[in-house]
Parts: C-alpha cells; structure tokens; sequence
C-alpha cells in the first residue's frame, strides 16, 4: 500500500507535468541492467537469481541508500543479502544485524499478537470487542468485532481528539480517547485503512485480553521475540535510536523516474490528493508530530521512534523479520488450526477502500494477494511506507522480509526494487 499523505500538493502538481516533459531524458535511464558488487551476504545455490535482482538494485540506482533482503523456506534460511549505508551522511554501512523502522509492515507483527492470543483460546476473531473492552462501545461501536478491527472496518481512521506523544507512553489516555472517537461509518459495512489508529485499538485489545494486563510491546517481547532471540521490538529504547538505519526521502526526480516506469504510482497520487473528502487531511492530522513528507522524516527522531506504536515504530532487520514468520508458519508460535484460519482473506479486493481508494483483499490484520503459482491459494503479509514488505508463503514454506532506509515513491506491487526480488524467489522455486 501507498501512503501519500503528507505529499505537498504543489508538488504533486510538478509532478503530474513533470513526466511528459523529462521523458526523452529518461527513457535512457530505464534500460539498464548493471550488478554491483558491493552487496553483501549469501544465498543458496538455487537461488542465485535472488542475489542477482538485489545487485541490480544497486547497480541501476534504484537503492540510494541501503536495503536487506532475507528468505526463509520450510524453516531454514536460504538467503540473506544486505548492502549500501545504514547512514549515508555519516559513512556509516549496512551491517546483516542493522535494524530499520518498519512503518506499517509493523501491523504484521500486531496482528501475529493478535492470532497467538487466539490460538491461546484468549479471544476469538469474531469477538465483539466489547466483550473484552466494554469501553469501546460508545458512540455506536458496540458492534465492532476483533476482525473488522484487523480488516480495517472499525470506521475509526483517526480520533476525534488530538493525540499527544505522552498519551502514547501513559497508554490509558490513549485508549480512552478511542472510547470517546465516533465511528465515520456503521463499523463492519465498509474498509479504510487505519494508518496509525489500528495500532491504538489492537494495543487497546491486548491491554485487555492478556490475563497480566500488559501492553502489545511488552507482549510481543516476553511472549515471542525473547524467548525466539528476535532482536524486534514495538519502537526503541531512545539510547538505541543512533544505530538504526537513517531514513531518507525521495527526491523529486526519483519521484518522476518512478512514474514514467510505473504511471499506476501517478494513479495512486491523483486518488490519495484530488478528491473532495477530508479524510486523508485529518489522518495526517492526527497525530500532528507524526510526520512523513517530502522533507521531514520524524521516525529518525528517537523521542518518536522509541514510542510503542503497534502500526508504525516496529523496529528490525530483513533477516529477524524473515524468521519470525518462518517460526510463525512451523509450528513455532502458531497451531496449524491458527494459520489455516489465517491462509485466506476475509475481505476481498472487490470493494471501496474508503481511505486509499485502492482495494486490497484483507483479513486477519494482513494483506492478502492470489499465490503466484499455487492456484485458489493465498500469501499474506504487510507493506510499509517506502517500500518495507514481510510477505508470508505457508503453501510454500516461504517468509521473506526487505527492509530500505532509503525510501522508494510506492510500496507493495508500486515498489521496483520488492517486487523484482520477489519475483527472483519464485522463479528460483519453481523447478525445486
């Protein structure tokens, strides 16, 4: 998914013209095929393939600054690829342990909370979320259940009031000003993503389904990350903050590269700006010191990269992500029962989505797309903001994870350098 919000106008207005003037300039610029040999790590022999799409990546340009690439298959890691600078600035390298934010590929980690409690027989997905919250309930969302939450049904976006950062660390304040938010529509008869508010409900529902009370973080930290030795946590201590990778944004030029390659990013920018509901303007709103645009990145900020936020601040590396689903698929964390509930969508793409206006199929807190090989079967995973992806094969015994610190203009099936380093691990296990 492609979240544009913050996009100044005035720029995407450049940048509607700008392709039809440059494109003489640029069609030299596509054809390309350049490795780079300052990538580092290893995969199996099967999948050279794999090494080779993520030199190309570099090599053409298309990684301005570094990127991780990990596979994992029947629980055995078969590829882990890491290049470029974890800070460009400052010289600083990618090392195969560099952690970088996740943006929204962190909700697949919420929603891996979410089903373990259900494979605990804590909570079912079909639950009301009053009968575990009873404060949730107000103002017409006594009927929201623990699914339309996950599938982004809630109708809660964004919260009638401002969220500060400390009622992000005090946690209750938070969840009473969800209790207080009223639904912009009848929650269960429509999907708008909730960019930074499904973190705030799904938290809200861990406070009050675990029996000792303790937050999504602290959770996923004692209950899985620990006890697997994942170096993965819900936002850092802020002492930890200097040794992430260093987000940096596209410039305007990439912008247009990227566009004349792939003019549906032109279509997903006209959806998310030219539009005549306030919808997208509140989200960026709310809260205002969430901040991701063209110039101000404030997840490079340790006062707002070390706050727990379920749906934005997960912090790791390619390779730690790739693993924790590969666990979650073998029977490490997840029954077989969970993750046969968890192999199909509960939404398909064949309705409006009210924020995006880009249909996705959803369930289950994941994004869901058609299996490349295996028909009637499904993946499932979550983009992040820039193009950071966790995508999840049980048919294939498959999870990979990319991770870049130098954000891309789409994400998901818009992201370039992902999708030709997806497309290398089928075609590498096509024949095997």
């Amino acid at each position: 998914m492609v979240n544009y919000a913050n996009f100044d106008q005035f720029g995407l207005l450049y940048l509607l013209m700008a392709p039809l003037v440059l494109q003489p300039f640029f069609s030299s610029l596509l054809s390309p095929h350049i490795n780079d040999d300052s990538v580092h790590g290893y995969v199996d022999e099967e999948f050279h393939a794999v090494r080779d799409a993520f030199q190309r990546n570099f090599g053409e340009g298309l990684e301005r600054e570094g990127a991780a690439f990990a596979v994992y298959r029947h629980g055995r890691r078969v590829a882990h690829l890491w290049g470029g600078f974890a800070d460009g600035e400052s010289n600083r390298k990618w090392k195969p342990t560099t952690r970088s934010v996740l943006f929204s590929a962190t909700k697949a980690i919420a929603s891996l909370v979410i089903a373990t409690l259900v494979d605990r027989g804590l909570i079912d997905y079909e639950d009301r979320v009053v009968t575990h919250w009873p404060g949730y309930g107000q103002y017409g969302k006594n009927s929201t259940t623990i699914e339309d939450v996950l599938s982004h049904k809630a109708g809660v976006p964004y919260l009638d009031e401002d969220v500060l950062m400390d009622d992000v660390i005090g946690g209750l304040s938070l969840l009473e000003k969800v209790e207080r938010t009223k639904p912009l529509w009848m929650p269960g008869t429509a999907s708008g993503y909730h960019a930074v508010t499904f973190g705030f409900i799904v938290d809200g529902i861990v406070r009050k389904v675990d029996p000792k009370g303790r937050s999504l973080k602290t959770y996923f930290q004692e209950e899985i990350a620990e006890p697997h030795n994942l170096d993965i946590s819900i936002g850092v201590e802020k002492k930890e903050a200097p040794f992430l990778a260093r987000i940096t944004m596209p410039s305007m030029w990439e912008y247009v590269r990227d566009i004349f390659k792939d003019p549906k990013i032109l279509v997903m920018l006209g959806l998310m700006h030219f539009r005549f509901d306030t919808i997208v303007h509140r989200i960026k709103e709310n809260p205002k010191w969430l901040i991701a645009n063209y110039d101000t990145m404030s997840l490079n900020d340790p006062d707002v990269v070390s706050l727990p936020l379920p749906a934005v601040t997960g912090v790791s590396s390619a390779d730690d992500l790739a693993r924790l689903f590969s666990l979650a698929i073998h029977g490490e964390i997840l029954s077989n029962m969970t993750l046969t509930t968890l192999a199909e969508p509960t939404l398909n793409s064949w309705h409006l989505e009210k924020v995006t206006i880009w249909p996705v199929m959803k369930g289950h807190g994941f994004f869901y797309e058609r299996h490349p090989l295996i028909p009637g079967a499904f993946t499932f995973g979550h983009p992040g903001y820039g193009c950071q992806f966790v995508h999840v094969d049980p048919k294939s015994g498959i999870s990979l994870a990319y991770v870049s610190n130098g954000l891309k203009t789409g994400s998901g099936e818009l992201c370039g350098p992902y999708t030709r380093l997806l497309r290398a691990t089928y075609n590498s296990i096509r024949y095997i």
